[in-house]
């Protein structure tokens, strides 16, 4: 019996590509770690879809589950993920790559993004930070910048004739 414990990789999963109700939704398997890519639609037509999806992962553990292709999501899809994380076991996180505003909102109004298993990934900027607009503190401290006669927007003039 061998007592050395080997490093062990990431479970694979055999997961072909699913597409529902008429290609609105594509699952595919992540590249890069155990996980579902969702792109497309999902509500309760592409909804089973996701369901079988998620139950044929959720068994290796620890998931993703990548949201940057997904175009609309209704409250069951959103449902549906946060049910899958709750029936995680171990200590096990489902983490959501990629959400966008929009799903993060929903999830701080429902009060499930503090759901048990439920990992939001933060968000990282496509932005870089020199070209990030200035926030409202960053402006305080900049002299005001007074635009005039550009365009057909004119300040009015200090004094009248």
């Amino acid at each position: 019996m061998n007592t050395t414990d080997a490093p062990s990789s990431p479970p694979v999963i055999a997961l072909t590509p699913v597409r529902a109700a008429d290609q609105l939704l594509r699952i595919t398997a992540l590249v890069d770690r155990t996980g579902l890519r969702i792109e497309g639609e999902l509500d309760r037509v592409t909804l089973p879809a996701l369901t079988l999806a998620l139950a044929s992962t959720a068994g290796s553990g620890s998931f993703c589950v990548d949201l940057s292709g997904l175009v609309f999501i209704d409250v069951g899809g959103l449902r549906a993920l946060v049910n899958a994380a709750a029936r995680l076991q171990g200590g096990h996180v489902l983490t959501l790559r990629s959400a966008s505003p929009q799903v993060r909102r929903l999830l701080e109004l429902t009060g499930w993004h503090e759901a048990p298993g439920l990992r939001l990934e933060a968000r990282q900027s496509a932005i870089p930070q020199k070209l990030k607009p200035a926030v409202a503190s960053d402006r305080r401290s900049q002299p005001a910048m007074r635009l005039t006669g550009i365009g057909p927007f004119r300040e009015p003039a200090d004094h009248v004739d």
